[in-house]
């Protein structure tokens, strides 16, 4: 209910607004509008009653025309003092009239203070109150406002005192009492992978009950309007927060760093009602946050396929046994002929005078050859030692390579573009690669001690759409299908920072590749792009000729063999052995694929819990066959965010 205004004020209004209405026969100016709750913007807090005890009329000097003066007009109850807790604000809010142009004061300065201060005896205290400003100007509706903060400081009264020029002082009081308090004991336990003694920095926080849970995030500061935090060394223990005003719900936050310098633990608590003069318990428990690896990435693998040539050909030593026991199972007879290069590349006397004696029996007669085999040995060596050291340059060059090809035959370098999908809840996320080139180390001609060996003899493909080497080849015009266009895994996030990827396969034909390097790097650079295979090779440079002139020759002539026999014997080998290795080259085209597993390591540099690199990356598994079998290989990878 309005109460009515006093009579001696009702008095001055009617009088001011008569005698402007009929003076002059002008427009009337804008009428002494005091209601002390039209104020644009918002209601007027605790103006739930007039000032009806204010001075009216003002006590003037009477030789200053009260028209030439303003009135400050405070909108609250100023008969009493205002009610505040410690910590709380107040927005003050007045009206300025002009009384020469009956009506209200716009721009008007008015200056505040806080003009006294005491405790509730009336002894003077220091202030610890503040004002939000100290000057305001009037709007062009004469109002005026501005804030008193109580401060932290309970059991003081203070006077805050309005001015302005041409205007009485007014002044408004407020009692700041003590709020009462509450406390929260807070103790912590934790749940994840990471050991608790890898949890540092431990940071507690009692926030108030508008920052709920899902507000909160572990890896973003935490709001400035925090009423308490605690950093603690460990897990143990108790943490107490004294004296949180009462009568509130809160919320209680913590964090915890961990190995890696970045917060990898959080644990959250809201709705905390706290009651006056009561301590309330809060057990809070930490979860290891989640890394998030969405996104793309710059990704390198390299795969290792020593093994595979090592240990799958079973051991056997003589390339022809070890071509027939392999039978239909590709994955051998891939080992076989590779260890058969090896083989023919570090001993080719050896390998040629092993097929001589063979096919020999055919010509000369076994009992002869049987004898004849007597100095198979010092013949191979002969053979070997004309072939790696007597022979030509460049057909030198060729044996030499043999440790540098299988160097390109098992070490892999594969560059993708790798698309990480959204986290699920069950912390699993999809993997694609979709490939974009490869790289071959050829060591042939390389320094070791030479400081960029690493990069050395590096060979870079590009791969076009459909997987096909475009650009890096030796000779012009050259490609060859990998079939390999992308990759898919399943991957799951443990233990904070690790990358778990699944079991799947990559199209990857590896006996294409092995091809490729033997044909089109090897091959194809030795012989200056004249020769792409190795029985085009043979062609080139086997004169068995010369062979057959040498000690061969003679120890056949031993027997009644002629240098011719030797020479056709020779012919006949060289054929029998590139054709088989031919033959089983070819069957290196068929498909095959790795299947593989692994792990890595997520790292977040600038600790915003999305991952910037996927490091020691590690991968294992097997090249498969359409007939199921199995060569083991090993692997790395690294990523990095684009």
């Amino acid at each position: 209910m309005t109460r009515p205004l006093p009579i001696k004020v009702a008095l001055l209004i009617a009088t001011l607004l008569l005698s402007t209405a009929c003076g002059g026969g002008g427009t009337p100016s804008q009428g002494l509008d005091i209601n002390y709750f039209d104020i644009p913007g918002g209601e007027v807090p605790n103006a739930d009653v007039q000032a009806e005890d204010a001075d009216w009329p003002r006590d003037t000097d009477a030789s200053v025309p009260l028209a030439d003066k303003f009135e400050i007009i405070l909108l609250h109850d100023t008969s009493v003092p205002l009610n505040l807790s410690v910590g709380e604000s107040f927005k003050i809010h007045a009206k300025v009239i002009d009384y020469a142009q009956a009506s209200v004061a716009p721009n008007v300065a008015v200056t505040y203070e806080i003009t006294k201060s005491t405790d509730l005896l009336g002894t003077p205290v220091d202030p610890d109150a503040t004002l939000g400003a100290l000057v305001a100007y009037t709007d062009e509706y004469g109002l005026v406002h501005n804030s008193f903060s109580a401060g932290d400081a309970g059991g003081i009264i203070y006077t805050v005192t309005l001015s302005a020029d041409n205007a009485e002082d007014k002044s408004i009081q407020f009692v700041v009492t003590e709020a009462p308090c509450g406390c929260i004991n807070t103790t912590l336990d934790y749940e994840g992978g990471l050991p608790p003694s890898s949890l540092n920095t431990i940071k507690v926080h009692v926030l108030p009950s508008d920052y709920t849970c899902d507000k909160l995030h572990p890896e973003k500061p935490i709001p400035p309007v925090s009423l308490g935090d605690k950093t603690i060394t460990d897990l143990y223990g108790t943490t107490q927060f004294e004296c949180i005003p009462a009568g509130n719900y809160y919320t209680v936050f913590a964090t915890a760093k961990g190995p890696f310098s970045c917060v990898a633990a959080s644990g959250c608590d809201d709705g905390v009602f706290l009651q006056p003069d009561k301590c309330r318990d809060v057990a809070l428990k930490l979860y290891l946050v989640t890394l998030n690896p969405t996104g793309q990435y710059d990704c390198t693998d390299h795969f290792d396929f020593t093994n595979l040539v090592k240990d799958c050909a079973g051991g056997i030593t003589d390339p022809l046994e070890c071509v027939t026991s392999s039978g239909i199972d590709l994955g051998k007879q891939v080992c076989c002929v590779l260890y058969q290069l090896i083989t023919f590349f570090d001993t080719p006397g050896t390998t040629i005078i092993n097929l001589v004696l063979d096919l020999a029996k055919q010509f000369i007669g076994s009992a002869i050859v049987d004898f004849f085999s007597f100095f198979a040995d010092a013949v191979a060596n002969v053979v070997t030692d004309y072939l790696l050291n007597n022979s030509p340059q460049w057909l030198q060059d060729f044996f030499k390579v043999g440790d540098d090809m299988m160097g390109i035959v098992t070490n892999l370098e594969m560059y993708s573009d790798l698309l990480m999908s959204k986290l699920q809840n069950d912390f699993t996320v999809q993997g694609t690669q979709y490939w974009t080139g490869l790289a071959l180390y050829w060591k042939f001609g390389c320094n070791p001690s030479d400081p960029n060996y690493d990069e050395c003899g590096k060979l870079v493909f590009s791969l076009d759409e459909a997987g096909n080497v475009i650009s890096g080849a030796t000779c012009e015009g050259v490609t060859f299908p990998l079939n390999i266009l992308e990759g898919k895994f399943t991957a799951s996030i443990a233990d904070f920072n690790k990358l778990l990827i699944n079991q799947h396969a990559i199209k990857l034909n590896y006996g294409k590749l092995v091809l490729f390097v033997l044909n089109e790097i090897v091959i194809a650079n030795i012989t200056s792009c004249q020769a792409h295979s190795v029985k085009d090779a043979a062609k080139l440079w086997f004169d068995c000729g010369s062979v057959a002139s040498g000690i061969l020759g003679q120890i056949a002539s031993w027997f009644g063999g002629t240098e011719q026999d030797v020479e056709n014997v020779c012919n006949k080998a060289i054929d029998f052995l590139l054709t088989p290795v031919d033959m089983f080259l070819g069957a290196l085209t068929l498909d095959t694929e790795l299947s593989l597993q692994g792990n890595g390591v997520l790292v977040d540099e600038d600790c915003d819990l999305l991952v910037d690199q996927i490091t020691n990356g590690k991968y294992t598994g097997q090249v498969q066959t359409s007939a199921a079998s199995q060569s083991a290989f090993s692997g790395t990878f690294e990523a990095f965010r684009k």
